[in-house]
């Protein structure tokens, strides 16, 4: 399992000419660090009296940014297995119409399925970056720095899993399902950017790098 992996290992293998992991597996890595910081930023908060009134804001919070993180963290195997059933499904034969058939309909439901990992990967990020605005405006302004950076951090997942959901529509036959695909797309694109810029905006100018 890629979750397993020490850092220096998962680079190296991620470096390497192996298919598995790629940016899918990277997007939700990101994603899983964004969380993790926030949910950080929530335990320097709770249980400080200096910022009692953030608690019930933050309490809840913090439960559903610990769900979010260990989704996303399984979403790193998940995306290479998705990827390992296309690879699977190209190998299938094609030595008659029959067998040609099937194997088309192997990889376009291949091609699906890898574009519907990261899509749940960009939905779970989404969530976390709704959390995130309030934790970063009613968290310890001592790590408002590390709020920001989860922020740019669910940022780059956000964009890495949408990235990969397109890379996989270009493939797939099924023009109704591409089209749903791309609204939600839209969707996610456009709040998730709002959403981390809102936080990035709020960081800059508490640590003073807009003055």
């Amino acid at each position: 399992m890629l979750r397993t992996k020490t850092i220096d290992e998962f680079v190296k293998v991620l470096a390497s000419d192996a298919p598995t992991p790629g940016g899918g597996s990277v997007a939700a890595l990101n994603g899983a660090l964004g969380c993790s910081l926030l949910n950080m930023v929530c335990d320097l908060t709770i249980g400080k009296e200096k910022y009692k009134e953030a608690w019930p804001d933050l309490e809840p919070i913090k439960i559903e940014l610990e769900r979010l993180m260990e989704e996303l963290t399984d979403s790193i195997d998940r995306d290479a297995a998705a990827y390992d059933t296309f690879t699977a499904a190209r190998k299938l034969p094609k030595s008659n119409d029959e067998e040609k058939k099937a194997r088309r309909e192997a990889m376009q439901s291949a091609m699906k399925t890898a574009a519907e990992t990261p899509k749940a990967t960009a939905r779970y990020i989404h969530e976390a970056l709704r959390f995130g605005v309030t934790v970063a405006e009613k968290g310890n302004p001592n790590v408002l720095s590390d709020a920001g950076t989860g922020a740019a951090c669910l940022l780059a997942g956000i964009r890495g899993a949408l990235m990969n959901i397109a890379i996989n529509l270009g493939g797939i036959k099924d023009e109704a399902y591409v089209h749903q695909m791309k609204t939600e797309m839209d969707f996610l694109r456009k709040e998730g950017e709002e959403l981390a810029q809102k936080i990035l905006d709020f960081t800059y100018r508490g640590i003073g790098m807009d003055e």
